[in-house]
């Protein structure tokens, strides 16, 4: 017996984090996100769907920061599947009218699941049979015949009941170290992330090369560059050296050199795009 249904996220209350040019983006598609239901909300951070028409329109591409996390997708336009996390700019490519809807996974959940390390799945993405009972084509029929995102994430809170293990310790040791590296944005190092844990650097790796699927140099650098993406997108008057500071940065220039090389634009172009 269910303990909720998916609810409805309110995006004032909790933002979407990682979207390049997010003005931009919600001039082309509706971003709509649900926490999990109750038994699940262990397992499952929340389920997102993204609707667009663009009608006449050109295409649109979509530059999104990655998170480190699993994601079980279905595409209207075919991309149906588990994707891991991309550990460059991931893009997508928007044409006429369709929808996403997906599950994002904890970091560190998915890997019970996966039966091997989460690493295999990071810049990739696999047939959604290799882990679940039924397959993407299955699923894709499935969800064209389903017009309300609650139903969508019921129906894909099933498929994963049907599948659900026991969670190891390492799955919830894996969560609480990236939800710490997620609000600790002065940390610079996975050695410094590793201490405060109390484990030793490749201890650290391996766990998060198992559970995770990127390096927690990675998590750490990633979440430093989705802070910085956020106040840019703000568009606030935080000038980029405090930021920069504030990002554990030596100096401006070390972060635009950072910036630049992950996104394609420097900070001061990026704000003002």
């Amino acid at each position: 017996m269910r303990q909720s249904d998916p609810r409805p996220i309110d995006p004032a209350v909790k933002p979407a984090r990682g979207l390049l040019h997010k003005r931009t983006s919600f001039e082309h598609f509706e971003l709509t996100r649900f926490e999990p239901s109750d038994d699940l909300a262990d397992w499952v951070e929340h389920h997102w769907m993204i609707l667009y028409d663009l009608g006449d329109r050109p295409p649109y591409t979509q530059r999104n920061l990655s998170h480190p996390n699993q994601h079980l997708v279905i595409d209207s336009r075919g991309e149906t599947g588990i994707f891991g996390a991309a550990t460059g700019v991931f893009e997508t490519t928007l044409t006429g009218s369709g929808r996403v809807f997906a599950t994002k996974f904890w970091p560190g959940a998915f890997r019970p699941f996966f039966g091997r390390a989460v690493s295999a799945l990071s810049d990739t993405w696999l047939p959604v049979e290799t882990v679940f009972s039924r397959t993407s084509a299955a699923m894709q029929e499935e969800f064209i015949g389903l017009n309300d995102p609650v139903a969508m994430a019921e129906r894909m809170e099933e498929l994963i009941q049907a599948q659900l293990r026991e969670p190891d310790e390492k799955v919830g040791l894996a969560r609480r170290i990236v939800t710490f590296a997620e609000a600790n944005l002065e940390l610079v190092s996975a050695g410094e992330l590793a201490e405060a844990f109390g484990l030793g650097l490749r201890a650290l790796q391996r766990l998060f090369d198992e559970y995770v699927g990127v390096s927690p140099k990675w998590v750490i650098d990633r979440y430093r560059m989705l802070e910085a993406v956020e106040t840019l997108n703000a568009g606030g008057a935080e000038p980029l050296t405090e930021l920069a500071h504030r990002l554990g940065y030596f100096d401006q220039a070390a972060f635009n050199h950072a910036f630049e090389k992950l996104t394609g634009a420097a900070p001061g172009v990026f704000r003002g795009g």
